[in-house]
């Protein structure tokens, strides 16, 4: 009797296995924000896991930026992650190609560049602050990074550094 009400009860609890908190491969999704297709959008582009384990594709950082500033019906995000940008590169010739995730975080950020064609502000992200330095000089920009641009409502800049 112990064995059937162990079994009975081990039957009604729902599955506790962790998700794996990864970014993932493009698909044809479409922007959490706007609506266009991710994988058409010119890098950089980003992806969110929330705590339900659904994942919100974005076209841009600051997509990314809007989608974490608004209250989500699943849950907190576990995860966010920007592709990463190649140095000397112009932003205008970066293209749709598939590029390897950071976790945002992690990233270091330019700011200020014009770049036409794209909806909203760019923000441009890089694997280390020397790679987005030597961006920000080459693009005439300012560096900054994900506590910035998190600190500093969506549809603005952070402040450009005093020299």
């Amino acid at each position: 009797m112990t064995s059937l009400l162990v079994l009975v009860l081990a039957c009604g609890q729902r599955s506790t296995s962790p998700v794996e908190v990864v970014p993932v491969e493009l698909g044809l999704e479409e922007c959490a924000v706007c609506g266009m297709v991710v994988r058409e959008q010119p890098a950089p582009r980003a992806q969110v896991m929330h705590r339900d384990g659904t994942r919100a594709h974005l076209c841009s950082i600051g997509d990314l930026r809007a989608h974490l500033a608004s209250p989500s019906p699943h849950g907190k995000a576990l995860g966010a992650w920007v592709e990463e940008l190649p140095t000397g590169t112009a932003p205008d010739a970066l293209g749709t190609a598939p590029r390897p995730w950071l976790a945002a975080e992690a990233a270091s950020y330019v700011v200020g560049v014009p770049r036409p064609a794209v909806m909203g502000e760019p923000v441009l992200s890089y694997a280390t602050p020397a790679q987005a330095a030597e961006a920000a000089a080459t693009l005439g920009g300012w560096t900054t990074t994900w506590a910035a641009l998190q600190a500093t409502p969506f549809h603005e800049l952070p402040s450009r550094p005093v020299d």
